[in-house]
């Protein structure tokens, strides 16, 4: 007579998820914004409070890139002295601009891309009926031109008091706006992210050689 064995399944654990808890009105005319190397370098690195906590600690390329618009309208821009990183280390003065929403006119971006092969220049741009919407933008500059209106300005307040967007070390250089308007905006940058980044009926196009936007 054959004896059955009946095999007893071991109760598995189930693993439960722990949850998680939860002004003044300013016009400034062909606004020039430069930084010497010698004030950022003390500016140390960059403190993000955004909404959308966007990551700042990445490597920037080796060069950076340009964006012109017509316009670009802005509320609760702030802005203060810091360095970036490329992926050799190297350091890169910027100024870093915090944006909570901006709506931009016929957007033109362009990167110059040095090859083996040869050079090569990547160009997009916004669509022309409607502007791009931007949210939660964090634009690391190093070079701005554009005929500028600043709305409820602060000058000269310590970047780590800053009370939207990306603040800085505390005792460096920062400012702050309810709103800022620039037309004929020309910038030149290492970086930008973004919440939320819209561009309709947008176009990209590779070209050769040097040709950036206009």
């Amino acid at each position: 007579m054959r004896t059955r064995r009946t095999a007893v399944s071991r109760g598995r654990r189930r693993h439960r998820a722990t949850p998680r808890p939860g002004g003044s009105r300013t016009d400034w005319r062909r606004f020039a914004l430069a930084f010497p190397l010698t004030v950022l370098l003390a500016a140390g690195t960059v403190a993000t409070t955004s909404a959308a906590e966007i990551p700042l600690s990445f490597a920037v390329a080796g060069s950076p890139f340009t964006v012109t618009a017509a316009r670009l309208e802005a509320t609760d821009a702030t802005q203060f002295v810091s360095f970036r990183q490329d992926a050799q280390g190297a350091p890169h003065s910027v100024a870093v601009v915090g944006i909570r929403s901006a709506r931009i006119t016929q957007l033109c971006q362009s990167a110059v891309a040095h090859t083996p092969l040869g050079t090569a220049t990547l160009v997009i741009r916004s669509g022309q009926d409607q502007p791009v919407r931007a949210d939660n933008m964090v634009i690391d500059l190093t070079d701005l031109t554009g005929d500028m209106t600043f709305e409820s300005v602060e000058m000269g307040r310590d970047a780590a008091t800053l009370t939207t967007g990306p603040r800085g070390p505390a005792g460096t250089y920062g400012q702050q706006a309810q709103s800022l308007t620039i037309t004929g905006m020309r910038l030149k940058a290492w970086s930008l992210t973004a919440g939320m980044f819209s561009l309709a009926g947008a176009s990209m196009s590779v070209k050769g050689g040097e040709k950036p936007c206009a």
